[in-house]
């Protein structure tokens, strides 16, 4: 008996020791809240696709990258509920803009530099430093070094627009040094399908963008970094053709669809704007207008004044809503591309930076990028345009004239080599002043439907030379910034103030951020 119960107590025991481990080992698992998860536990290629999905969903959202950039920079306009147009932003298109910028994709990509390896880390970069670019140009000072800490920094400070600008073009150079192609692989790439060698692309051409941007500012500086780049393309790839584009291609329903697309199911207010329509048709007669625009119901492209109120643009050319152009179908058609940037504009910053001797070449190789700027924009929209050209030949499209077996290259070459077109770059006798005037414009037209960006380049460059609305409610002003959140003033109050020392002017839409020195009102 004395065995037997031995023999029970030290099984008893056994099994307790292991019921013990057992417990000890998985107390962390069986306390861990599922709907609560650690950052850790973060899945890398799911951020990435939510971070390319939000962020290219915001910079085409219809009120802040058309009603706002798209109308401020004159290349859409309204034709009813005209209050954008006529510079009366709405306070909450602001604060979501900001919000979604903070609190979603800026967040995603931060916590992608957490969790990720080096290449989702690279490509983490090169989302952050877009999303920044575009809340530092939007508003000029941001939090920056303090942002998307979590609740390490509630009440973030705001860092100036050069402190931000500076930081973002070292992030880039960090972005190009760890994405490797011979690397881990990543996945959830919805831009660039997984392909690090576009990304190394994306991240040396937005560095290109962001240097031209702030180079009134620094010369010397941007001289330098831009050298050093074009030097060693190995080292410092760019985009070399429309292939290369950093464009997501949207799918066919919603929430998948592009922003316009979805925006036109239920309106019906959007057009293109005059000074737009008699750019293209009256001073360079460009056909890419037949891709840009529709003909309205008169037969022709008519576009509208920006800044008209809603009863006369009811009333304008008889009848607004049926006279005037609407999108072109390829801008509004579900699957349209989301562009953030192209070869196109990436060859009109080359072709500025030459003139500007950042980089070496002067006046002919000036001519060399710009006319693949305008090749790489007509490549871009080879396809729809071509099909118009082919479907009206020996006819007219929109009151245009087509001859019988005319291509798009026979445009392009019109463009570039007849001496006799608007466009044509004379390397040999222009003025360092109409080259930038013809470079700047062409970088405008090619970044139609990038309403923000051509906004930015606007308030840079100084053209094209645009009128502000008559009917604006900017003291006759084309608003050159955008107003601190009014929700960052109501939980952010002493960051805001401090911001508004670094900005050097009121807090309104004619106080230039740093990079603008040349205000174009």
């Amino acid at each position: 008996m004395k065995r037997i119960s031995a023999y029970i107590i030290s099984a008893a025991l056994f099994l307790g020791l292991i019921t013990l481990y057992s417990c000890t080992k998985d107390f962390e698992d069986i306390n861990t809240d599922p709907n609560n998860p650690s950052i850790e536990q973060a899945a890398p290629d799911m951020l990435l696709t939510s971070t390319i999905k939000a962020m290219t969903d915001r910079v085409h959202e219809i009120f802040l990258g058309h009603e706002m950039g798209s109308c401020w920079a004159q290349q859409m306009a309204k034709v009813q509920y005209t209050d954008e147009d006529r510079y009366i932003p709405r306070a909450s298109v602001i604060n979501n803009s900001w919000r979604s910028f903070y609190s979603a994709s800026g967040m995603d990509a931060q916590t992608i530099l957490k969790v990720g390896h080096d290449n989702y880390k690279g490509v983490a970069l090169v989302l952050h430093c877009y999303i920044s670019s575009v809340l530092t140009d939007l508003f000029g000072p941001i939090p920056y070094t303090q942002a998307w800490k979590g609740d390490e920094y509630l009440l973030p400070a705001f860092d100036s627009q050069e402190t931000v600008y500076r930081d973002m073009i070292a992030k880039l150079e960090e972005a190009n040094g760890l994405l490797n192609p011979d690397g881990q692989a990543i996945n959830g790439d919805i831009l660039y399908k997984n392909d690090i060698s576009k990304w190394k692309k994306f991240a040396n051409s937005l560095r290109l963008r962001l240097l031209l941007r702030m180079s009134a500012r620094d010369g010397q500086f941007v001289a330098t970094e831009m050298k050093k780049m074009l030097a060693d393309p190995t080292t410092y790839p760019i985009f070399e053709s429309s292939a290369d584009n950093a464009a997501l291609q949207y799918l066919g329903a919603a929430p998948n669809n592009n922003p316009i697309n979805e925006n036109r199911k239920t309106r019906d207010d959007h057009r293109v704007s005059k000074n737009f329509v008699d750019l293209l048709v009256n001073t360079y007669g460009d056909y890419r207008i037949m891709v840009f625009a529709n003909p309205d119901a008169l037969g022709t492209f008519d576009g509208i004044p920006n800044g008209l109120t809603s009863a006369l643009a009811a009333a304008y050319n008889g009848n607004g809503l049926a006279n005037t152009s609407k999108i072109g179908d390829y801008f509004s058609a579900a699957t349209a591309p989301g562009q953030l940037m192209s070869y196109a504009e990436l060859q009109f910053i080359l072709a500025e930076a030459a003139v500007r001797n950042y980089i070496d070449g002067g006046m002919a190789q000036a001519k060399t990028y710009y006319v693949a700027g305008i090749t790489g924009s007509f490549d871009q929209y080879r396809t729809p345009l071509q099909a118009i050209f082919t479907e009206n030949a020996g006819g007219n499209y929109g009151g245009l004239s087509i001859p019988d077996g005319y291509t798009v290259d026979d445009e392009i070459a019109f463009h570039t080599t007849d001496a006799t077109a608007p466009s044509y770059f004379d390397e040999g006798s222009i003025t360092k002043a109409d080259a930038l005037k013809l470079i700047a414009e062409e970088r405008y037209i090619a970044t139609f439907d990038q309403g923000l960006q051509s906004w930015f380049e606007w308030r840079r460059s100084g053209f094209p030379v645009l009128t502000p609305a008559q009917y604006g409610e900017n003291g006759g002003k084309i608003p050159i910034r955008v107003n601190f959140p009014s929700d960052e003033y109501a939980t952010n109050p002493g960051s805001v103030a401090a911001a508004k020392n670094l900005l050097g002017g009121p807090d309104d839409l004619n106080t230039p951020v740093w990079w603008d020195t040349e205000n174009p009102n």
